[in-house]
């Protein structure tokens, strides 16, 4: 006879969820972290990335989406070496919903697309950190198995969560969703979600839009689908998060590129460190 958590595949996650928001609950009171008042501006760096490679300079139309692999490390160690810890999307809701300020130098590192090198990236430079990441995967582009296609595998999404890592949705086929028709809208988002839960055993809350662009029509249909944050692509150097964006589902990240050395990085991030 089965159990009911062999019955229900969700069953041991929402168990391990309930314990999750008790023992938060129980850290921040133990921390004694101060209550938000009023739902001040929560000041999180998101640092969008695309890949990590060094070809970048080849592909001058890629270039702003490429990251090289000495300059990814160096971003990286800098974070450390200025006590930034990384948090996931999950963790913000979780202290959002408790009314409560993410811990101080918290960032939150995005990855787009949903590219086969997100296995790597995640094994060969975020865990040997104690690093984690958010990866935004349209679900149109993951195989069954893996398959040399340049994009993740369902399997290989399974190896991103099981090493702690996070997967949110980008919708299924990257479409600018403020060109699409209201039913093909609600498809992109209703069908991400649903396939995207599946396959990693936990809420899909979070979407990226495609491209970044959102509109009031794509915004009311990402809050109709029941996803409690839209993330934008915005170039901009900002990555604030007060209540009236998370309701509007705006929230912005900054984007790292090929040219973007390690100066350049430190002053973003300058700019957003949590005060």
């Amino acid at each position: 006879m089965k159990t009911a958590a062999q019955k229900q595949p969700w069953f041991g996650f929402y168990a391990s969820a309930a314990l999750f928001a008790f023992a938060l609950s129980a850290l921040l009171v133990a921390t004694n972290a101060a209550p938000r008042k009023n739902h001040p501006d929560m000041l999180v760096p998101i640092v969008m990335y695309h890949h990590v490679g060094d070809w970048g300079k080849a592909n001058s139309d890629w270039a702003p989406y490429v990251v090289k692999p000495q300059e990814f490390q160096r971003q990286l160690d800098w974070l450390l070496a200025n006590q930034f810890h990384t948090i996931t999307f999950q963790e913000l809701l979780a202290y959002e919903s408790s009314n409560m300020r993410p811990p101080a130098h918290s960032v939150i590192l995005t990855f787009d697309d949903g590219w086969a090198e997100d296995v790597d990236i995640a094994k060969n430079f975020l865990a040997p950190r104690g690093m984690r990441g958010v990866f935004f995967v349209y679900t149109g582009a993951v195989a069954q198995q893996d398959n040399g296609s340049g994009y993740v595998s369902w399997n290989q999404v399974r190896q991103l969560e099981e090493a702690g890592q996070e997967v949110q949705s980008h919708t299924v086929s990257h479409s600018p969703l403020d060109t699409l028709a209201p039913s093909r809208l609600q498809f992109e988002m209703i069908n991400s979600r649903d396939e995207m839960q599946a396959h990693v055993g936990h809420p899909v809350e979070v979407l990226a839009y495609p491209f970044g662009h959102h509109d009031a029509r794509v915004i009311q249909a990402t809050r109709d689908a029941g996803y409690k944050l839209g993330i934008a692509a915005d170039d901009e150097p900002v990555a604030v998060l007060p209540r009236e964006e998370w309701g509007n589902f705006q929230v912005r990240r900054f984007k790292v590129g090929y040219g973007d050395g390690i100066d350049v990085f430190a002053a973003r991030m300058a700019e957003h460190a949590q005060k």
